[in-house]
Order: structure tokens, then sequence, then C-alpha cells
């Protein structure tokens, strides 16, 4: 990954701050394959076949296409041994799912000597987009962008801490890893934003990914920031020394979404589910 150049003496958040300005940085590539499924799986009239051998030509895409349509939240009891039965069982909509997830996990997620916090963050976006998801199916609202803005929600730190940690080692920059873990915190969801354009991805996603933290500032898809900005942190309860979830939370956005004690209840059970999902999936 190319780094910025920056004038000397300049801080960490400086190199940050220049690489989320720059038109020439190298960000994280969509693999061909995956961005051709993503553009036939968008079409409702594509046929099982050509998806089917899109895959066959990615081996590695193959491998963990079968091994999450075998895991607890996509399994439906049977093992499934072949693309053709993976993407028949899961549909149009969890394949464009699992092709995101499996993308970024090997494209984003592994950056070294930042194992456990690329690790940590990777689980932490799994458990959001899974609870988003059932948020958004309580609430009969758009399933795929919930999951999607629960995925890429904190895309933007382990770029950071590649991007920082390479500079550091190319220009003897004498930083500690504490303080690139500062820069990529406070600048993640800026570097997300970046990424999601660079993938054209739908300018709604960034948008609601933009206003995660402070969803009352959204302007528009206020409904879809509510539901990333309260998965998120039922995500991070349920991941905190996997302690028990309880059945009410108090929650802001729990109003605005207008969700039923009966409604909150029916999420939260999902922890124990959701969470042997992310494990087998990591």
């Amino acid at each position: 990954m190319k780094t910025q150049t920056v004038a000397a003496g300049s801080t960490i958040a400086d190199v940050a701050r220049a690489i989320l300005l720059s038109d020439d940085h190298e960000l994280p590539v969509l693999p061909d394959v995956a961005v051709q499924l993503l553009k036939l799986t968008g079409d409702v009239n594509c046929e099982l076949k050509d998806i089917v051998d899109l895959f066959k030509r990615d081996q590695s895409l193959t491998g963990h296409l079968l091994k999450i349509a075998n895991s607890a939240r996509y399994s439906s009891g049977q093992t499934v041994m072949s693309v053709q039965q993976a993407v028949a069982r899961l549909g149009l909509l969890r394949v464009r799912e699992v092709v995101m997830l499996i993308s970024c996990q090997s494209r984003v997620f592994n950056v070294a000597g930042f194992e456990q916090d690329v690790r940590e963050s990777f689980e932490r976006s799994l458990a959001t987009a899974a609870f988003a998801q059932e948020i958004a199916r309580v609430r009969r609202l758009n399933v795929e962008d919930a999951f999607l803005c629960g995925l890429l929600h904190d895309i933007g730190r382990p770029m950071l801490l590649q991007a920082l940690s390479d500079h550091r080692g190319s220009a003897d920059h004498g930083v500690s890893d504490d303080e690139i873990r500062g820069t990529a915190e406070r600048l993640r969801v800026a570097m997300a934003g970046k990424l999601i354009r660079s993938w054209e991805l739908p300018a709604r996603l960034e948008c609601v990914i933009q206003h995660q933290v402070n969803p009352e500032d959204a302007a528009e898809f206020e409904q879809a920031t509510a539901i990333l900005n309260l998965a998120i942190d039922i995500a991070t309860l349920a991941l905190t020394e996997d302690a028990d979830v309880p059945k009410q939370i108090s929650h802001p956005m729990v109003g605005v979404l207008n969700l039923y004690p009966e409604d909150l209840a029916s999420i939260l059970h999902q922890q124990t589910a959701i969470l042997e999902w992310v494990r087998s999936t990591v």
C-alpha cells in the first residue's frame, strides 16, 4: 500500500489526514470475481448457473462460501457440499452478504502487528451486521443495507492501522502502537467513507455510516442510522466478556425506531446464535 509524502516533523495524525485527502492512495480493491458477483446478484433475473460458474473461478471464494453456508446462521441442519447447493439455499441477497463479508475479511481485516485489534474490529462488525439485520427485519426495513452498514461501519480502522503502520516502517517514524490506534479511532469513519466511494457502493451506506456515532444529526436515512447506532451498542455489549444481554435495554434509538418491548426482546434473544456465528466465521 502506498504511503503519503508529508512534511518533515509531521505527526501521525497529519499522515492520516494526508491519506484521507489523497486521490492516489492505494485502497483495498474488491476481487474481480466479487465485483462481477455483486453486479450479477443485483439482477433478480440472473441465472443460478451464472453465479455458480463465477464462484468456481475463485477457489478461495468458493471455500469461504461453503464454510459460511454451513455455519449456524445460514445452515438449515443439512451440510452443503457444493456451490450450487450453497447458492440455492442462501438466495441472492444472502449470497451478496457473503461475498461482501469474504471480500472484507480477505482484503481489509488483516494487519500484521495489529492482529488483536483487527480481530476485535471484525468480530464487532460481524455482530453489528447481524444485530442490525435483526432490527431491520423487525421494523420491516431494508435488511441488506442494514447488514452492509454494520459490516462496513468500522472498516476504516484496519485500513488506517495498515497505512499508518506502513508509514512508520518506511519513514522510521517514532510513533507508538497506541498513537496509531488513537489516530485510527478518530479518523476511522472518514476512512470508511473513502472506501465505500472507492468500491462504488450506494451513497446511502456512506451517509448512514458517517452518522453512526450521532444519529440525531442525520438529515436523511434516519431510521437506517438509528438501526446502526443501536446495533453497534448491542453488539459491543454482547461481545463484552460474553456478558448476557438483558431482555430489555434502555437506549435512545429504541424510541426513534418505535420498537415495542417484545420486539426488542426478540432481537436481544439472538445473542447466542449471533455470537456462535461470529466466532465460527472469524
